[in-house]
């Protein structure tokens, strides 16, 4: 790695704060995938369940007109960064492993991601107000950012994209009401569709090793194989 060796800002978890953490992980990328899956089910009916599944923009987006305010930033800011603090504390545990591991998956964004990590001290409160995506979340945590204002400030950013969303359903309301109408009126085979394309695909990224699932599983690999630094 380019960047300076960083001390361990958190001591090195139990087994069962690991396997909680990566295990609770797992489960929201499962829920996600059943999110995409059901959505010709939920969009229309269930417009709440859709988006504590999988919130997704298009998600947001569309379900944004059938929410009330109050729940649809609750919870879609809940959905949207209920995995965040886990990965900052992945970070915060396993420090360098955890970034080189990031580095090495992702080989086209491995300079960004690089630049980012070099100039995290000075430039990090902008990068995680403007997205807080798990490369962010490994970065903060590794470089021993405060966890609270991490928090602060990847709320702050999410509440800002939902209230972009919240305008986009605001200003094509018709068109949306279009598009969840049509789902309406053709559920049995979009859902039968939906199924079929989420199972495929993840068939596909799976044998090729690039599902979610298996990036976790790479990192959970990746932080506990390798020696200390």
């Amino acid at each position: 790695m380019t960047a300076a060796v960083r001390t361990r800002r958190l001591e090195p978890p139990t087994p069962w704060q690991r396997n909680a953490t990566f295990g609770i992980i797992a489960t929201t990328i499962v829920l996600g995938y059943l999110g995409d899956a059901l959505s010709g089910l939920l969009l229309g009916r269930h417009p709440l369940t859709m988006i504590l599944l999988n919130a997704k923009p298009r998600y947001l987006v569309l379900t944004v007109n059938e929410l009330d305010p109050w729940t649809y930033y609750l919870v879609g800011t809940f959905r949207l960064l209920c995995t965040k603090p886990l990965v900052w504390l992945i970070g915060g545990w396993y420090g360098d492993r955890a970034v080189g591991w990031a580095e090495r998956r992702s080989t086209r964004g491995a300079g960004a991601i690089r630049w980012v990590e070099r100039h995290f001290g000075r430039y990090g409160w902008v990068v995680i107000a403007i997205t807080s995506n798990n490369v962010v979340c490994l970065l903060a945590g590794s470089a021993g950012f405060s966890l609270i204002w991490f928090m602060v400030l990847a709320v702050a950013g999410t509440l800002v994209r939902l209230w972009i969303f919240a305008q986009v359903g605001d200003v094509f309301s018709t068109y949306i009401a279009d598009v969840v109408g049509f789902i309406g009126d053709h559920r049995a085979p979009i859902v039968a569709l939906s199924v079929a394309v989420v199972a495929g695909g993840l068939w596909w990224q799976h044998r090729s090793g690039t599902s979610s699932l298996d990036d976790l599983a790479s990192l959970e690999d990746a932080v506990d194989d390798e020696p200390e630094r």
